[in-house]
């Protein structure tokens, strides 16, 4: 997002990071975004939470609005349960947390090209147990464990991000399903695991909801990064009517051609955005300088040719394992 964009919607960069420190404690809970981080304790299914429980301890703890939940793992060992042991602390302690309004809770790791494999086990007890939340952001893989959120209703959530390589079908449906009259800022990692030839029409499916403008009616920054159709996405996307009131278009990170690109540039609502991200995907150099005379501001760097990335047969997208 860039910076004169960013001043529209709720992001964790609006407060300070801040590594936690126990021997200082909290200075300024109103400002600062707060980092735990929870290590698993040798090898074992268990996590370390002693600094956690001594931040809940200090006397400011209620008065933080931001928290970073940073989850370390080991592979093989522990990756399918640290994630439910944080989310049930995290739950656990939201009566010393009133005032929270951004949650990270996730990977501690930012995995450009790698997926993570940490199971995310569920949001709905984070919904559910801090009504007041704003902003939420989510990274691991949501492929291992079934979501129950389905139709869930959080009247305050105004920024939704989902950072993921792996997401299978019935997750993403709970997600599109979630019921958010304020959002604002959704971004969706889309990854590998829904690129299916036989289930494309099932993803658009889920996504019509949303650009029409039925789900998600205060929508102004839609993200569906790391697709391996994203030409399909920018297709149906410059058909909704979502696009006459999107101020952000990311489509990042994915395999979008000069055939995606060429709907966006025909599409005369795309000049209304403030921003078109096309980022890391696969257009070539031609179409990407037709881009940018467009009346918004386009972000075009670092494409590959569709040869390099595997667009087309295999459609690669930029996240690797």
């Amino acid at each position: 997002m860039s910076e004169s964009i960013s001043q529209f919607f709720i992001k964790l960069e609006n407060w300070k990071f801040q590594q936690f420190n126990p021997q200082v404690g909290i200075i300024n809970p109103e400002t600062h975004a707060y980092a735990i981080e929870f290590f698993p304790e040798n090898r074992s299914k268990s996590m370390n939470l002693e600094t956690f429980h001594t931040l809940l301890q200090d006397p400011r703890v209620s008065q933080i609005q931001a928290l970073i939940c940073q989850i370390e793992y080991e592979n093989y060992y522990n990756d399918n349960v640290c994630f439910g042991i944080v989310l049930e602390a995290l739950c656990d302690a939201c009566e010393k947390l009133p005032n929270l309004k951004a949650l990270f809770i996730g990977d501690a790791e930012q995995h450009e090209y790698r997926k993570s494999k940490l199971a995310v086990f569920d949001i709905r007890p984070i919904l559910e147990a801090f009504p007041n939340l704003q902003l939420l952001k989510v990274r691991g893989q949501f492929y291992e464990y079934p979501l129950e959120c389905e139709f869930l209703k959080h009247e305050n959530l105004k920024t939704l991000i989902i950072e993921t390589a792996d997401i299978d079908e019935r997750n993403f449906a709970q997600i599109c399903a979630l019921k958010l009259p304020n959002i604002e800022c959704i971004e969706l990692w889309l990854g590998r695991g829904l690129y299916h030839l036989h289930n494309s029409t099932f993803i658009m499916d889920r996504l019509i909801p949303i650009l029409f403008g039925e789900t998600f009616p205060n929508l102004a920054y839609l993200g569906l990064r790391s697709s391996e159709f994203s030409d399909l996405l920018a297709e149906n996307i410059v058909q909704s009517p979502i696009i006459e009131r999107l101020l952000v278009l990311d489509l990042s990170m994915g395999n979008l051609s000069d055939r995606g690109a060429e709907a966006l540039l025909n599409c005369p609502a795309i000049n209304q955005l403030h921003t078109l991200n096309i980022g890391n995907n696969c257009v070539s150099e031609s179409m990407v300088q037709r881009l940018l005379q467009l009346n918004c501001q386009v972000i075009a760097d670092e494409q590959e040719s569709e040869v390099d990335r595997g667009c087309g047969a295999s459609r690669y997208s930029a996240l690797h394992e």
